[in-house]
């Protein structure tokens, strides 16, 4: 676990288009590292490629629940900028209805991004970082990762799983020189449905969260398993 020089390294940002993923795309390359990230849609690639004018960003689109986009995504940041140093997931979904009126499609839509498909991305990078010596993978979970709200049933246990999955990473990667790490954010300003505009003028800024995250990837070796929660 040897930690990041965020300088000249090499990240995947998930979900970089806006909100968190976004403010951790601005800070990185701020901070000259070079940056693939990573949207869903076509619209959001195209409209970040527009908005940052950087020769170390790249966007591409994927949709990280399927197997072979993700696996493809790692293979074009790696393409492109030679190695990959660290991954940042932080794409995520959310469906707030109570247990009776969640529909399966509601119960899939949520588990498909915010788990499926952080264990894909993770787990390609993962398999990347076997060959080249370690690297730092950062999940962002959520406080509802470690506690429960009122219809937030399937978005719960995704990021129970999430905060699981990354745990069993770290203990399984540490030996190889990858340390996976969890922050986790309460509710956040940013464009997330499912809570109120009181709540999210009280929430964290991306910003604050996106600290959290770069702190994260450029611990030392010797801080081992890092795990974050952060409340507004």
């Amino acid at each position: 676990m040897r930690g990041v020089r965020i300088e000249n390294s090499v990240v995947i940002v998930t979900g970089g288009s806006r909100g968190i993923g976004r403010a951790v795309t601005e800070k990185l390359l701020e901070r000259g590292a070079s940056v693939m990230a990573i949207a869903k849609t076509s619209k959001s690639v195209k409209q970040m490629k527009k908005e940052i004018d950087s020769d170390n960003f790249d966007a591409i689109t994927c949709d990280v629940s399927d197997p072979d986009q993700a696996g493809d995504a790692v293979i074009t940041c790696r393409r492109r900028f030679g190695r990959i140093d660290a991954l940042v997931n932080n794409a995520g979904v959310g469906v707030f209805k109570p247990i009776e009126d969640m529909s399966l499609y509601d119960w899939d839509y949520q588990l498909n991004t915010n788990l499926r498909g952080a264990f894909l991305i993770s787990q390609a990078v993962y398999r990347e970082m076997l060959g080249t010596g370690g690297g730092e993978i950062v999940h962002v979970a959520s406080n509802l990762g470690y506690t429960v709200r009122e219809k937030a049933g399937a978005y719960c246990a995704s990021k129970w799983g999430l905060v699981g999955l990354s745990k069993t990473m770290n203990a399984e990667g540490r030996a190889h020189g990858i340390r996976v790490s969890t922050v986790s954010p309460g509710l956040v300003q940013t464009d997330f449905s499912g809570v109120s505009a009181a709540e999210k003028t009280d929430g964290l800024l991306p910003g604050t969260v996106a600290d959290h995250i770069l702190g994260a990837l450029e611990a030392s070796e010797d801080t081992g398993e890092i795990e974050v929660i952060i409340r507004p």
